[in-house]
């Protein structure tokens, strides 16, 4: 990967090693689902994006936009993730049937 296909990482404080060695450790795949970004912008995958706490900045890794977007709907809160899923196995069963 060039470096004009990877995301702006001055933004995050990151240097192209830096960010190239987060790629490697996640053998680019996202850090939640442990999938390969599918995301499509003018006919190329994007990379995974730049995941970051907006109080802090600080970088926690490399996820997929899918995931990005979804925590960013949660409000990057861990009570509000956790009551989304015990939601889906609690109701799982009743619409298995």
């Amino acid at each position: 990967m060039n470096r004009r296909a990877v995301p702006k990482l001055s933004k995050y404080g990151l240097t192209y090693a830096e960010y190239m060695a987060m790629r490697q450790a996640c053998r680019d795949l996202c850090e939640i689902c442990g999938n390969p970004e599918t995301t499509v912008a003018n006919g190329k995958v994007k990379p995974l994006a730049i995941d970051h706490c907006h109080q802090s900045g600080k970088v926690r890794g490399l996820i997929c936009h899918a995931c990005n977007h979804a925590l960013g709907q949660m409000a990057d809160d861990p009570e509000r993730l956790r009551a989304a899923a015990a939601y889906l196995e609690r109701t799982a069963a009743a619409i298995a049937s």
